[in-house]
Order: structure tokens, then sequence, then C-alpha cells
């Protein structure tokens, strides 16, 4: 990605392939969107699939079978976690339901098969291998499985001094947002919940919901957030951080997927914001703050247990969760991939197909750490919200 490649160029040239009017500014949007992705957080049902007892045995025996033939956890997919024709056509459903149903399911039962560490990351990538069979790795810290856990009182090594560790590694609540150009689908695997009481608390939104509601009572927040102006401070390996400007919301084929992560447009205490990058502007700060309003007026909180695995949809379902850890370390971790299936997945601009694109490039070492070694350089993609 070129340090000079600062875009201009709005993302409306998108909207064409999705509004057959187009005269002044609104018109430029779409129309209101309809289908299941468009909830209240009342309305969210039914989302859980139980693993019944044999299907459960399943995936422990293909964990030892993909065990068995020694190779490296990157060969991981249904051709080598051999799981039966009828368990598998279940997981297969769940792709559908992420990208054209209600943009989430949540798969339980694997917390009776008590698997140690290794077990569940093969668990974890053999099982979503059958939702969607293509695994993103990032082009910057090369990382396709991510630990998502409260680091703060790991001993800090030498190198890492002065390298603030990223959201996904400490306890501070984070609003709601999509993971930027990192995948379709956010695959999140339960470990440890981190106890009922003790927060780090999931919650979802239909960002489909929350375009139809702006459209009709705040249309100017909708522009804003589709004009390719937004100030991202991006990572480069061996030198400073260099300025992109995109748009946060993005059309194709009349729909609206939002791509908005806060971290690298505002900076946080942990990783601050270079002092040569411009602020972002008071149109923008506004937009971000009446996002947030209506996607948590709108929102549900996830059903969680240990054990889960989760697929929701990151492009038109954002997510957020409430703080955890503090003084003491939290037992919570998660084990956090995004994935694709090329068979249901959506079309997206033509103009920024690259970025969306960029993290199934083929070929790519795939790295599934079981231990997560090192929680600061190398966790943190090239948008900083790690």
């Amino acid at each position: 990605m070129s340090t000079s490649s600062l875009s201009t160029k709005s993302s409306f040239d998108s909207l064409r392939s999705g509004s057959s009017s187009i005269q002044s500014a609104p018109d430029l949007l779409p129309p209101a969107v309809k289908g299941p992705m468009v909830w209240e957080g009342f309305e969210l049902k039914d989302y859980i699939l139980l693993l019944s007892p044999s299907e459960i045995e399943a995936v422990v025996a293909a964990v030892e079978g993909f065990k068995s033939m020694g190779l490296s956890r990157g060969s991981i997919n249904k051709s080598t976690f051999s799981l039966p024709e009828e368990l598998a056509e279940k997981l297969s459903s769940i792709s559908h339901e992420v990208y054209h149903g209600r943009g989430i399911a949540v798969l339980r039962g694997l917390d009776v098969a008590e698997l140690n560490e290794e077990d569940s990351v093969i668990a974890f990538a053999g099982v979503s291998s059958y939702v969607c069979p293509d695994r993103a790795t990032d082009s910057y810290a090369f990382q396709t499985l991510s630990h998502v856990r409260d680091a703060t009182h790991d001993p800090i090594p030498d190198f890492a001094r002065g390298i603030g560790l990223a959201g996904s590694k400490v306890g501070t609540a984070m609003g709601f947002h999509c993971d930027r150009f990192s995948g379709d689908i956010l695959a999140l695997h339960v470990l440890e919940d981190g106890g009922a009481a003790n927060g780090g608390e999931q919650f979802i939104s239909s960002f489909w919901k929350v375009y139809n509601e702006l459209l009709e009572t705040e249309p100017t927040v909708l522009e804003t957030a589709a004009a390719a102006s937004w100030p991202f401070e991006l990572k480069q390996e061996g030198a400073d951080p260099y300025l992109q400007l995109e748009p946060v919301l993005f059309f194709s084929e009349g729909k609206p997927i939002i791509q908005l992560v806060k971290a690298p447009l505002l900076g946080t205490p942990r990783l601050p914001r270079s002092k040569a990058m411009p602020d972002v502007s008071s149109e923008q700060r506004r937009a971000m703050e009446v996002i947030e309003s209506v996607a948590k007026r709108f929102s549900a909180k996830v059903d969680r247990k240990n054990g889960d695995i989760q697929f929701i949809n990151n492009l038109g379902v954002m997510h957020a969760r409430s703080a955890y850890g503090g003084a003491q370390r939290s037992s919570r971790h998660l084990l956090r991939m995004f994935l694709r299936d090329p068979a249901n997945m959506w079309e997206v601009p033509k103009a920024y197909a690259a970025k969306f694109d960029d993290a199934f490039t083929e070929g790519r070492e795939q790295n599934l750490p079981v231990i997560d070694a090192d929680p600061w350089r190398k966790t943190s993609g090239r948008y900083c919200h790690g």
C-alpha cells in the first residue's frame, strides 16, 4: 500500500448500482434496505444452534484426526478436518444466515468437550472452515488467528517498551464498530467468558436498521460517512504511520456496508494518534456520535457461554463490548478470525475492492498460534484497532 495514495474520491460512485434516481445530494443515498438483517434488539431471537452429543463427538474425532496427519494448523480445511455429512450441512447453513439472514449465528456445545488450548484452536478453525472456507490474514501483522484477552498485566519485553497494546489486548470498553477491511465474517470462539459479573459483555446492532433510521431522520450523517475524507492513520513496517483519506460507509447493489473503527481516527490512551495527523472534522465527530447513539438504541446483548463459536457479519452488523478487567487480570479469553465464503459473499464497490480483498490474498502463510506470545507489535492490524 503506497504511502502517497491519498484518495479524494467519494464513495458515492458506488451508489449508482443500488439507486435508480440520482438528483440532489440526499438522493445519492440508496433507499431504505429491507430484509432479515434489519432488526431491533428485542426482535433478535433464536440465533443459537446447539450441537448434539454425537456432533460434539464428531468434532473431537476430527481434531484427533487432523493432529494425526502431522500438518501445520494453517492446513486446516474441510478435507483435513473430516466431519459427517449431516453436520457439515448444518455448519454450511450458517453461512447463508450470516450473509443473507440476520447477520449472526452462535454454535453452542463445545464446552462439554473440555478441549485443551491446542485442540480448541484446531476445532475453531476446523468447524469454521465448513461455515466459510476462506480465512483472512492481515497484510501488516500476518496474523490469521488472534487472541482477544487482557494483556495489561503481562511483563513487557525490552523490544516492546513504548509500544501500546491494541484494543483486543486491553479491557476498556469499545463502542460500536466493524473491523475495517479485516474480512466479511467475524468469528469468535469463547474459551473463557470471564464470569457473568465481571464485564466484557458483547453487544451487536444491525447497521441496516441504523441506516434506515438515519436516512429518515439525519441523512447528512450518512453523507458525511460516505465521503472519502476520513483521515485514517495507517501503520507501516519500519516507518512512521501515514495518512489515508477514505469513507467509513460504502454501498454496493443497494447494500450499505459500514467499516467504521474509531482508534485510527481518534487514537487511544495506549495507541495515541500521531500529532502529524489531521484531526477528524466536527461533522465527522458528530457522525460518529450519532451512529453510536442509534446503534446503541437498537442493540442486543449477545447470549454468550463458554465454548460458543460466534459468527457475526462484519459488513452490516456492528459490534461493541463493555469494559472488563482492571487492577487484576481478567480470565476473559476469546479466539478471533475473519472469514469469507465465496459462495455467499457480497459484492463490494469496485473502487475499494482491493482493500476488501487484501486480507484474502492467496498463498499468504497462515498463522494460528495456540499461545498469544506477542500481544504488542504483531497483533495490531494496519488500521491500529487490533
